[in-house]
This record gives structure tokens, C-alpha cells and sequence, in this order.
């Protein structure tokens, strides 16, 4: 029979592509703090067998002592009878590095999944689903002062700070340690890229610092910053508080924080990770520009030559290495991280950081204006005057929130002067505000903001 194993809970270029920071002044700045509940169940498997979760999880993973090249596939089941199709476990690219003897599988979104049917090529003595999804809230409010958006290519990004997403302080075990940073390193997170908000994002970040830094045993996030789809970036491993601040993952002295994203290589190097799966498909063009943006600031600041190669010594071990300076996991071990499908695009992604960082085009796009909403029972329809530029606008960013002043997330991108916001509660007033963002890069201040109340 299953043993059932209760896992208790342990314990801020870009230019703003994440939550707008208001005009320069101060604003009440919210911190939360979201514990998750685990459910943990242990089994052994020989063939298949279905093993129930306590409640329904937000994501499932499986993972197991020994037989590191077994095929093991699981399905989800909402009510506990009906399965949908099999899918590999995967195998989560931070798990690879801990060399611990367990084969970590990869955080799968459940969708409130109730049972797990696992099935495997061959016998496995000790098999655990860990099944994850939120629980307690503490929210804490603060009068911080504000850093305002700017346009500049190399300004330091907006990142959402930890407090944002709701990482609980009371899983980060491990001391931080800081080094200057002279490598730049790609990843995807291979997880879900089914997330539809920003909400979405947070949640599944949320589950992969539990998953990181209780399970595997890091004692924090693996990466310094993750991406999602739609260009928000987020603070990932914890280096200092910045008492709202914008987050830059240094010390005060300006050396990074040692993540935990490339064996061997973590110290002296800065990872990002792109939250999704990029086998099969590239990343979308938001999270492109700000990766791209993100990059820049650091090449920039940390006098990096973006489409250098160049040898690089482990300020730890001493161990040297040669990898281009912008580089993918898979230039340091052996992983498909960050995809197949991205991974040849990256001389593309170098010579977009390099021109950010070389400043050939510095003027932004102006202002869209005469932003209209039209609501509808469960989305709202937006249009806007074109802006003009020097060069040519080449996409528009459109941000939501539902207050006028702060919170607002960006949504998606489209190269026309239409968009559709879909998926959205009735009755319910959202506020929306659009910018756009020109050929070499440069991101335009937002025009006016308009509100649309759902019917």
C-alpha cells in the first residue's frame, strides 16, 4: 500500500515590464507571503498505478530514488476516475544538478488534480507525487519611494520583488554569497506554458521555489530572475531587501548573488530563466525583448561584451571554462535546456542585447493616444492612435490592472492598434494603458489610462 508522507511546510534595459511603478514619489507598496500546502504520497511502482492526492493541487510532479533512466509517464484526473492523456515526467533542469541519487521529474500545471495515474518502464521501489497549491496569505503594506519607468535600453529593469509573487521567507535555508558577475546564462524552466495572466506566472514560480528550495534542498530559488510570456520579469534568488527598491540581485557593492542554475558555474554568473517549455516552440516576442532588455542592463553594467566568447574562471573552484558571454545551460552541461526550438536563436538574442547595449537608436516611440474600451460580458476591446517614431514602431505593449494607480501587469503585445482582453470576471472594472516599443528596442511612455467595467 501507498505510504503517505505529509511534507510540512519548512520554513524589480527592461523598462518597466512588470508591475508599473507610478510617477516618482511614494506609494503603498505590497509585500505577501503565500505558504504552500504539499501533499506528498510514496509508493513503490512496478508497471502503473494511481496514487490520490489529500486536496486539489495547482501542480503535480513525480520523482524517485534510483533507475535515473526510467521512462515514467503520469496523467491527471480533476475527479478522481476520468484520466487525461500521459505525458513524460520529465526531468526538472536545477533537479539535474543535485546529484543526490533521487531523479527529480518536472512541475506539471494540475488544474486542481485530485489523482496521479504514474506509469513506468521499469519497477521503482520509492516513488513520490508531490502534489502543491496555495495556501495561507499574509499581506503587509508599506509607504515605499518609487523608482518611474524609463526608456533608456541599459536603464535597470522593474522586476516584481520577491514579496510580489508571494515567496515565503520561511523556505529560504541558504546564506547568499556574491560574486561580480562576467557570465550571462540562458535557461527555460521546462515547465507548463499554458499560464493565461500574470496570476498564472506567479503561481507556477511559486510552486518551483518550493519545489527548489524544500524538496531538492537548495534552500532557495535556483534562478536570479525568471521571465514569463507576456515580458513581466521577476526577482528570483533572494541577495538583500530592498526596501522597495527596485531589485537588482547585488550586493551593495554591486557583485551578484551565487544562484543555483549551472552546476559548477554558479558563482560569477547571472541565470535567467524563461518560464515555459521552448522544445518545440520559441519564446514569444515579449519575453524575447525582455530577456533582451535584461541582458543589455547587465552586459552594461557589468562591462560584458555581448557577442564575445571568452574564458571564464569559477571564482570558487578555479575551474576554467570558455563559453560565450551570453550562453545557454546547455553550453555548460549536459541538458536541452533552454529548448530546442530557442536555442538556435541565440546569436540573434546577442546581437539584439549588443545593439541595446551600443545605443544606435535611442530615441522612443511617442505616446499612444485616443485609447478607447469597449466592455463586453467577459472581455473588453481596445483601440488607440498609432504612435510614430524616427525609425518604425514595431509592436505595442498593452498593460492591465484593475486600479487606476498601481498593480498594472502587461497582458500581451500585437503589432496593430486593436486588442482584445478576454478571459475576464463580470461585472468588474479593469484599467488599461498602452505603450509602444520601436524596431531597435526602445520602449514609449504609456498614453492615457481608460477604465471598461465587464457587464
Amino acid at each position: 500500500m501507498p505510504r503517505r508522507v505529509l511534507v510540512t511546510t519548512l520554513l524589480t534595459l527592461v523598462v518597466s515590464t512588470l508591475t508599473v511603478l507610478a510617477p516618482t514619489g511614494t506609494e503603498a507598496s505590497v509585500t505577501r507571503k503565500i505558504s504552500m500546502r504539499p501533499d506528498a504520497v510514496s509508493t513503490s511502482v512496478t508497471r502503473t498505478r494511481v496514487i490520490r492526492l489529500d486536496r486539489p493541487a495547482d501542480s503535480v510532479v513525480a520523482y524517485w530514488r534510483g533507475n535515473p533512466r526510467a521512462v515514467v509517464t503520469i496523467a491527471l484526473s480533476q475527479d478522481g476516475t476520468q484520466f487525461g492523456a500521459q505525458e513524460d515526467a520529465g526531468r526538472d533542469e536545477i533537479g539535474r544538478e543535485r546529484r543526490d541519487g533521487t531523479t527529480y521529474g518536472a512541475l506539471r500545471d494540475a488544474a486542481g488534480a485530485v489523482a496521479v495515474r504514474v506509469t513506468t518502464d521499469r519497477p521503482i521501489a520509492q516513488l513520490t507525487v508531490l502534489g502543491l497549491s496555495d495556501g495561507a496569505t499574509i499581506t503587509k503594506t508599506r509607504t515605499t519611494s518609487l523608482i518611474p519607468a524609463a526608456d533608456a535600453a541599459t536603464t535597470q529593469p522593474t522586476v516584481l520583488p520577491r514579496g510580489g509573487w508571494g515567496a515565503d521567507p520561511a523556505y529560504l535555508t541558504w546564506a547568499p554569497q556574491f560574486y561580480a558577475t562576467k557570465k550571462l546564462v540562458v535557461h527555460h524552466t521546462d515547465t507548463s506554458d499554458d499560464y493565461t495572466d500574470r496570476a498564472g506566472a506567479e503561481e507556477q514560480i511559486r510552486s518551483i521555489y518550493y519545489y527548489h528550495s524544500v524538496t531538492q534542498g537548495w534552500g532557495d530559488i535556483g534562478y536570479n530572475f525568471l521571465i514569463d510570456k507576456f515580458g513581466n520579469v521577476y526577482e528570483g534568488r533572494y541577495s538583500r531587501d530592498y526596501a522597495g527598491a527596485n531589485p537588482s540581485g547585488d550586493d551593495a557593492s554591486g557583485k551578484g548573488v551565487t544562484g543555483a542554475h549551472t552546476g559548477g558555474w554558479n558563482s560569477g554568473t547571472v541565470g535567467v530563466a524563461l518560464l515555459g517549455t521552448l522544445t518545440t516552440h520559441d519564446a514569444t516576442p515579449a519575453a524575447r525583448e525582455a530577456l533582451a532588455r535584461l541582458l543589455a542592463w547587465e552586459a552594461n553594467r557589468n562591462g560584458i561584451d555581448p557577442q564575445a566568447t571568452s574564458p571564464f574562471v569559477n571564482p570558487v573552484s578555479g575551474e576554467t571554462i570558455t563559453t560565450a558571454n551570453i550562453a545557454a545551460h546547455r553550453d555548460y552541461a549536459a541538458t536541452a535546456c533552454p529548448g530546442d526550438t530557442f536555442y538556435p536563436t541565440l546569436p540573434a538574442l546577442r546581437a539584439q542585447t549588443a545593439a541595446l547595449v551600443n545605443g544606435s537608436d535611442t530615441t522612443a516611440p511617442t505616446a499612444p493616444t485616443g485609447l478607447k474600451a469597449v466592455a463586453g460580458t467577459t472581455s473588453v476591446r481596445l483601440s488607440w492612435n498609432a504612435a510614430t517614431d524616427n525609425t518604425r514602431v514595431a509592436r505595442y505593449q498593452v498593460w492591465r490592472s484593475r486600479s487606476s494607480i498601481s498593480g498594472f501587469g502587461q497582458i500581451g503585445t500585437t503589432t496593430g492598434t486593436t486588442f482584445t482582453s478576454g478571459s475576464l470576471a463580470r461585472r468588474t472594472t479593469y484599467w488599461y494603458k498602452v505603450r509602444a516599443v520601436d524596431t531597435a528596442g526602445n520602449i514609449g511612455r504609456f498614453g492615457a489610462t481608460v477604465s471598461a467595467r465587464t457587464t
